[in-house]
């Protein structure tokens, strides 16, 4: 199904417990949506496991890569250390040390030890990881679609959680809320053309994805999936070249109007919240800003009171009048870590879109990808709160590898520090 990796060029030895490591990682890439593989209501998944048990074998190894976006490294410690203090001041100031622990380690394995881990592999290993993660959302799409055609919500609630199949009729998958799944369709979408374009992928195998993701995206009934999969496309196609842009456009209408010629419905979710916002210009009928504007309003408010000391993490849900979390990471991270810690995220997405053109100048087929990854990744700051659940940044870094990872000496494109073979 996809083209073979030299095992020379691998990052692990050819030793029967460095192949399963290596398939240990492909395996983390597979299950990257697979949120609903965890341990009870903890953070931490069966792909978690997965990351935790290479990162462990390449530390004890030496083969991280402690400069894992070259000259931009220092911008994205900058960033992840200015956040982090921040929001250490904040609980400090206000008795939640405790919480600051637990969300500072998860930030630190995300944003620090994850790219560490992604760009110390070879670039012959990590241009399969797109190509696997795709592979993953697409058959999670598949359980899913197949679950929504057998079973209704009273099925599957107990088994599979709320998300999974929602009571009006949203599709969560494997990822098991629709929102979500709807974020990890987004980041599958310019992935699959990336992988498809560079013949990892076959063409046959890719249409059914793209048939599978298409669908899936639909049945969430996610506004913000949808929107950040349109611009993800149109990213794509608009960086890699005009020529594709086109023929895809074309593509595109044929397949449009054989669909509505058809006269096949459209998943209910999609028709109910998405195609009625889209036709109505009002965006309240989609579902996605309800009561999450009064959330921001009431951030913004907040926002002067908190500007050189936060309220802590997780402080704002105990002192918000509507007992939860503003769904916007800027003003999030502005309210419980003070303008320190608000610095230090800005710096870090920049440098996230920084890496990105970098990619874009050396190869405008990777970077396409990763430009195309990383605005899904910054869409969805403005609807979600804390970021540290390795399911929002590791496709990011997933496609960043793709750059970003060892490469041979002799390929003179890419300013890394030289590797021994």
């Amino acid at each position: 199904m996809f083209e073979t990796i030299p095992m020379a060029e691998a990052a692990f030895p050819a030793s029967p417990l460095h192949r399963l490591l290596r398939i240990t990682l492909f395996l983390a890439a597979f299950l990257c949506g697979w949120s609903l593989l965890r341990f009870g209501d903890l953070n931490f998944t069966l792909n978690d496991t997965l990351l935790a048990t290479v990162m462990i074998a390449m530390f004890y190894r030496g083969e991280v890569d402690k400069e894992p976006f070259g000259e931009l490294t220092v911008y994205w410690i900058l960033g992840l250390g200015l956040m982090l203090l921040g929001l250490l001041i904040g609980s400090l100031a206000n008795g939640s040390v405790d919480r600051w622990l637990v969300v500072g380690a998860q930030y630190l394995f995300a944003f620090l030890l994850l790219p560490m881990i992604l760009m110390g592999q070879r670039a012959s290993l990590t241009r399969m990881l797109p190509a696997l993660f795709v592979l993953g959302i697409a058959i999670s799409q598949l359980i899913g679609i197949t679950a929504s055609l057998l079973f209704d919500y009273s099925d599957t609630k107990d088994l599979l959680g709320p998300g999974f199949l929602t009571g009006n009729g949203r599709l969560g998958a494997m990822t098991g809320e629709p929102n979500p799944n709807g974020a990890m369709i987004a980041y599958a979408i310019p992935m699959l053309l990336y992988c498809v374009r560079e013949r990892i992928i076959p063409l046959g195998i890719g249409l059914l994805c793209g048939i599978l993701l298409i669908w899936g995206l639909l049945a969430s009934g996610s506004f913000t999936g949808f929107s950040a999969a349109v611009i993800a496309l149109g990213i794509y196609l608009a960086v890699s070249g005009i020529g594709l842009f086109v023929r895809a456009a074309f593509l595109a209408g044929i397949v449009s109007a054989l669909f509505l010629a058809s006269g096949l419905p459209l998943p209910v979710a999609f028709e109910n919240r998405v195609a009625g916002a889209l036709t109505s210009g009002d965006l309240d009928s989609a579902g996605t800003f309800t009561g999450r504007s009064a959330l921001v309003e009431e951030a913004w408010a907040m926002a002067d009171d908190n500007i050189f000391v936060g309220l802590g993490v997780d402080q704002f849900r105990e002192v918000s009048l509507h007992g939860a979390p503003v769904h916007e990471f800027h003003l999030l991270i502005w309210n419980e870590g003070g303008i320190l810690a608000f610095t230090g995220a800005v710096i870090l997405l920049l440098t996230m879109v920084v890496a990105a053109f970098v990619a874009v100048s050396r190869s405008r087929s990777e970077g396409a990808m990763i430009l195309a990854v990383v605005v899904v990744f910054n869409i969805y700051t403005l609807s979600v709160p804390h970021m540290y659940s390795r399911m929002w940044i590791l496709p990011v870094l997933i496609a960043l590898a793709v750059t970003f990872a060892r490469r041979p000496i002799s390929d003179q494109r890419w300013r890394r520090p030289a590797y021994a073979s």
